[in-house]
């Protein structure tokens, strides 16, 4: 039969103290009682929990069978704990309760200790948790924020590209277009093929320009061209060979 799993309270001490005081002379070391010691203990923990609740609101009014009876018990818990105290230091010597109680005492002690570095630990990876979570929460916003005043930026200033309508005269002025300039050429060269005329024109800072015009009304004497510097005076003989080409 297991004592601890069926007794409670001063059952459960008295219980354990009279297995032990029936087996305490052929045990030959503590731990054959060991078991009836933890069960000691036990009961004596479930009495004092008990008591540091204090008596419940039946028990204040109640009848004075149930305040004897717990003074009985205390009474009885003490007397169990004087015996079993004498009978272990008798078998097993003087010190062995002390040290029991000290080794038990230790035990409670780290048990608790493990308990609190645990609560603290918890309590500093929830810490770290939330710090993180915080740290990724303020960089996501100032990213969020950087990439639409990004797209702001660049919407407004692509409206505000769009929406303006220039002037040819503003435009030029800008470099968005290039203005053409044409200066005054005049008639270099000219040959007749069939019912057309290659006219070539020469004007100022070697710009030349190749027109066709009419045969009967033959290449005028000046010609306004673009203005191209340095330009590359135009064959006129390819151009006649080019044409006879196509004619053919």
């Amino acid at each position: 039969m297991v004592v601890a799993e069926i007794l409670t309270g001063i059952a459960l001490v008295q219980k354990s103290v009279e297995f032990v005081k029936s087996n305490i002379g052929t045990a030959n070391d503590i731990k054959d009682i060991a078991k009836q010691i933890d069960g000691f203990f036990t009961g004596e923990a479930q009495m004092n929990k008990k008591a540091g609740k204090g008596p419940s609101i039946a028990e204040q009014f109640g009848s004075v069978e149930s305040s004897a009876s717990d003074f009985i018990d205390r009474k009885l818990l003490e007397e169990q704990r004087a015996e079993l105290k004498n009978m272990i230091n008798l078998r097993f010597g003087p010190t062995t309760w002390d040290q029991i109680i000290a080794e038990r005492a230790s035990r409670i002690n780290e048990a608790k200790e493990a308990q609190r570095l645990q609560r603290v630990e918890a309590r500093q990876n929830q810490k770290e948790l939330i710090d993180t979570l915080q740290t990724m929460g303020i960089i996501f916003c100032v990213i969020a924020v950087f990439i639409i005043g990004l797209v702001v930026t660049f919407k407004a200033f692509a409206y505000e590209y769009k929406s303006k309508d220039y002037t040819r005269q503003q435009k030029i002025h800008q470099g968005m277009i290039k203005k053409n300039v044409y200066v005054t050429c005049r008639l270099k060269k000219q040959k007749v093929f069939k019912e057309k005329m290659a006219c070539i024109y020469e004007g100022a800072n070697k710009t030349y320009e190749l027109e066709f015009t009419d045969v009967r009304v033959g290449c005028p004497k000046q010609y306004k061209c673009l203005h191209n510097p340095n330009s590359k005076e135009p064959s006129i003989d390819k151009v006649m060979e080019s044409l006879r080409s196509i004619a053919k």
